[in-house]
């Protein structure tokens, strides 16, 4: 007989959580970037481009998305691995691109190394999952590698690469990105190890930081604009 889920999974798996929660999040966040109004204008563009993202993100990752129902099979493996590399590429697209005063500034070398850097886990992590017997037939295992995973690649990249170091604003986003990374490795820990419902409901919190909590985070970290000096 099949197992009836908990309260904690049935809601994770409801349209409550995914895409309506995740949606609330996005927008919530974006308001907060606007009225900041104390931050450059970048962080408003890249705030609203995050805010587009996240909001095509959980809708079409839902299920079924609102509106157009399923999607083909051909489709539908791919739309979530586009949105994974996608949401990944948005950090590291600012982590390359980010300036002393609080801009964000792509250009072609930025974009090329944030390219690069985003397919570093996903190739990394389906390479550990084949390579150990038993596992690349368990999702929750790959989802759990991938985490710690980027986890340990946002803590290495917010103490080495040279923008990092340089600004005390983009080390705090990474330090978010790795706390939204950890909570839902934990979470994933949780359910592998224990089959806790309580590990879903742990889930929905990163869920949050990643959909609308890094997008309010940019503009929270991001400097002030420096105030005119007087003539």
């Amino acid at each position: 007989m099949p197992v009836e889920p908990g309260l904690f999974e049935a809601f994770y798996a409801s349209a409550w959580q995914h895409p309506w929660l995740l949606w609330w999040a996005a927008a919530l966040a974006c308001r907060y970037a606007f009225r900041r109004h104390d931050r450059g204008s970048d962080v408003r563009r890249y705030a609203a481009s995050l805010t587009v993202l996240s909001a095509t993100d959980a809708w079409l990752t839902a299920s079924p998305p609102y509106a157009i129902g399923p999607l083909p099979e051909a489709v539908s493996a791919l739309v979530p691995l586009f949105f994974v590399l996608a949401g990944d590429f948005r950090f590291l697209l600012l982590l390359t691109s980010a300036t002393d005063s609080g801009g964000i500034r792509p250009h072609t070398r930025s974009i090329a190394s944030a390219a690069a850097f985003t397919l570093i886990v996903p190739v990394a992590s389906q390479l550990l999952v084949s390579a150990v017997p038993g596992w690349g037939d368990k999702p929750r295992v790959l989802y759990l590698t991938y985490e710690l995973l980027f986890l340990a690649l946002a803590l290495a990249l917010r103490r080495v690469h040279p923008i990092a170091k340089k600004l005390r604003w983009v080390r705090s986003v990474c330090g978010f990105v790795a706390l939204y990374y950890g909570l839902w490795a934990l979470a994933d820990l949780l359910i592998l190890g224990t089959g806790s419902d309580l590990g879903f409901a742990l889930r929905v919190v990163p869920n949050v930081l990643y959909y609308g909590g890094l997008i309010a985070a940019i503009a929270h970290f991001a400097p002030r604009l420096r105030a005119p000096s007087a003539v």
